[in-house]
């Protein structure tokens, strides 16, 4: 009865306003960050009902889920763009990995630690998410919206709350750009970078106004409905650490502010969240579940809601389609924020900047993913203004990064051991255009790195690549099972290729490179030889990846093939047996020369569903040669990529298999059962020795292994643990990797 007699008065009150089609029920939806995401079961609950809302505010991912609604998208359609979201890569400092150069993506993801470098002196990280990923995915979705500078012309009166850093004052958004004013709501101090708009720096709304329904109230509805995914602190347990304590700090105010915003509600609805916390964004689709199991609970409600306002109101209609068609623009200008006139020539030539010509936002997205993965700048902004009924001036706001970089990161192997990482990265330091590099592994296994590349223009698909790598490894030699002894080999290389990228995605080309490999025997038993060869080559190469990051990504393909001529052999070697010189190769009748080689890596991820993948991989070296290519050939054995040559193959060590031609796949599938943990399982099969040497007794063979692999993504790397098992060696064996490879 109460509920009749209040719509009652919304109509009268509806009578007399100018605006007709309005009843006054307003929809207001707290911060939570992923918990936020259970807002979306409560909107598929409404439009079930069919019923209309008419005002609506939000917090933080209440402003983004809420947004999303006022703008006109249905509650269905928000929930299949939650659900496509990679929210890891999303609340980033990064974008996806598919919009990289192939260049820059063996670097994507490596290093724990970025540090910039300036005069001569190593600054300190920020601490803050610009979220790049964040922002050209908020403008994508809003950009049907992008020119509607007044939110309260939205199909649903919408404002979204933060507050002014410098005041400490709640700030409802009601015009400007609606993508920086939801950024600026949900930007947590010290996780979030703060937000910049008319001369004001704003930061997370949840901080004093998690629930804003006086805001709500204000744009002019009469009857409300609160949804809060806020969860209180009620036991000391839960501030067990310092970020616990911070949090609770900071949002010390929140849950007495909420309890007096839910007093102005009709209806209060408070969505039990159990254990999922802030930062769940892992269990999106599981907390998306919940929220919509929790809507059916009160579709009931908001069923008999519709129904009045039906009864009352004859001319009641559910509205759909409220989404505008996605327009394109006509660009009259373009302006450019945050750099000097040198720096802002260089980013109009990277994003392609043309007037008076029509863009859509996936043009617009596109180039401003790839000025972005040039790597020269932090964050990258835009927005349209209208300048008439026909043109807009698109504005760019940019910050720029430091051009030097220092990176640091960790690894840990069983065959490697442990090593740091550690690179510094120069832009534009000899050239334009260009990038210079230096990175070394300091640990019990030395690795160094140094690299130029050279662009021929921005945007422009050729680019030239002078590399120089070393190498020092100690790899076993086995006789069968048995390990009879163990080389040092010490490589090093320089490397000289020309090539062409192709959409991001793949590239080829050509090169000439020299290597020197050293081998040195620390077991002096047996026969064994002690030297050097050094040799060129001339090569083939070609690369494809279109995956969105370098470890467990969820669909993709990577391959790299290298198609070579190896020439002009300079072999130095001495045999020995039992310590005792039986003198050079020649002297043993060991006959070498020229061959042509194939080196093939492929690996694709077939997802089998939402939380399953079918991973297939293959690799495979081949020395087409009736001679032994003198310490060229392959070697088999690992889990992860440690040194060249290597063919990794589940079951057996590095190095326990050793030939000149051999070939492994692996297939299996794996599962992420919960957050970033993932349980893979791996048969393999390898064969090797199938080119046939006229040195060779041997005939070519078979193995077989498996292996079930348990792994755990954090921020500094993928730590994995491996059970093998092999038919050419006895009883389990453990495999440990930690890290990213360091090439």
């Amino acid at each position: 009865m109460k509920t009749t007699w209040l719509i009652a008065l919304l109509l009268l009150a509806n009578s007399l306003s100018a605006q007709p089609r309005k009843h006054g029920i307003g929809l207001t939806l707290s911060g939570g960050g992923a918990k936020g995401l259970a807002h979306i079961g409560i909107l598929k609950a409404i439009d079930s009902a069919g019923l209309n809302i008419d005002y609506l505010t939000g917090t933080s991912m209440g402003s983004i889920v809420g947004g999303l609604y006022a703008a006109g998208y249905s509650a269905d359609s928000i929930e299949k763009i939650a659900r496509s979201i990679q929210w890891e890569g999303l609340l980033s400092n990064t974008i996806s990995m598919r919009s990289y150069t192939m260049e820059e993506k063996s670097e994507f993801g490596k290093y724990a630690l970025e540090l910039p470098f300036s005069k001569g002196k190593i600054g300190l990280p920020s601490g803050f998410l610009e979220s790049q990923e964040l922002w050209l995915t908020l403008e994508q979705y809003f950009f049907p919206v992008a020119q509607v500078r007044d939110f309260r012309q939205f199909s649903i009166p919408f404002s979204c709350v933060a507050v002014d850093l410098v005041s400490a004052e709640p700030k409802a958004h009601r015009d400007g750009s609606i993508v920086a004013a939801i950024r600026s709501s949900m930007a947590i101090p010290g996780a979030f970078s703060p937000v910049d708009i008319n001369g004001r720096r704003y930061v997370d709304g949840g901080i004093i106004r998690n629930l804003p329904v006086q805001e709500c109230l204000d744009l002019g509805a009469r009857y409300m409905i609160g949804v809060s995914v806020s969860t209180p602190v009620e036991k000391l347990e839960e501030l067990n650490t310092a970020v616990q304590v911070l949090g609770q700090v900071m949002f010390l105010n929140e849950p007495k502010d909420s309890r007096e915003q839910a007093k102005l509600c009709q209806q209060f609805i408070s969505v039990p969240m159990g254990s999922y916390g802030a930062a769940s964004f892992a269990s999106a689709a599981d907390i998306i579940d919940l929220g919509i199991a929790e809507g059916r609970k009160y579709y009931p409600l908001f069923k008999r809601l519709a129904d009045s306002l039906r009864r009352a109101d004859p001319n009641y209609q559910f509205r759909t389609q409220r989404l505008p068609a996605v327009p394109n623009y006509r660009v009259a200008a373009v302006e450019v924020k945050g750099v000097d006139k040198v720096a802002e020539a260089t980013f109009l030539r990277q994003i392609e900047a043309r007037t008076q010509t029509e863009v859509d936002f996936r043009r617009l997205q596109n180039n401003t993913r790839d000025a972005f993965a040039y790597r020269m700048y932090k964050s990258i902004v835009y927005d349209v203004e209208p300048v008439s009924d026909s043109a807009v001036k698109l504005i760019y706001q940019v910050k720029p990064e430091s051009p030097t970089i220092i990176k640091l990161g960790l690894s840990e192997n069983s065959f490697t051991r442990f090593g740091v990482h550690a690179n510094i990265t120069s832009r534009n330091l000899l050239l334009p255009s260009s990038r210079t590099m230096l990175s070394l592994n300091i640990g019990d296994n030395f690795r160094g790195l140094f690299e130029h590349l050279q662009m021929f223009g921005y945007r422009q698909p050729w680019s030239h690549r002078l590399q120089v790598y070393s190498e020092y490894q100690d790899v076993p030699d086995f006789q069968g099972e048995r390990r009879t002894g163990i080389y040092s080999l010490r490589y090093f290389t320089i490397d000289n290729r020309l090539q062409l990228s192709a959409k991001r995605r793949s590239a080829g080309g050509f090169g000439l490179q020299w290597e020197n490999i050293r081998a040195k025997p620390q077991i002096e038993s047996g026969l064994y030889f002690d030297g050097s060869n050094q040799y060129w080559q001339v090569y083939g190469f070609w690369q494809f990846n279109n995956t969105v990051r370098p470890q467990y990504p969820d669909r993709g393909t990577i391959a790299d093939v290298k198609l070579s001529y190896v020439f002009g052999l300079r072999p130095n070697f001495e045999v020995f047996r039992d310590g005792v010189s039986q003198g050079s190769i020649e002297n043993a009748g060991i006959e070498f020369g020229n061959y042509p080689r194939l080196q093939l890596a492929l690996q694709n991820t077939a997802p089998l569903g939402r939380r399953w993948a079918w991973i297939s991989k293959l690799q495979s070296g081949i020395n087409f040669s009736r001679n032994v290519s003198l310490l060229n050939n392959f070697f088999g054995g690992g889990m992860a990529h440690t040194f060249r040559n290597q063919i990794q193959f589940a079951g057996l060590r590095e190095g326990e298999l050793s030939a000149e031609s051999m070939a492994a796949v692996h297939l299996g599938p794996r599962v992420r059962p919960f957050g970033n943990f993932y349980l893979s399982l791996a048969a393999a099969a390898l064969h090797q020795g199938f080119v046939k040497k006229t040195s060779e007794i041997r005939t070519a063979s078979w193995a077989l292994g498996s292996a079930l692999t348990a792994a755990y993504l954090t921020p500094i790397g993928p730590a994995e643990l491996s059970l093998m098992a092999s038919d050419q060696a006895k009883g389990l064996r453990v495999y440990f990797n930690f890290g990213f490879p360091f090439r």
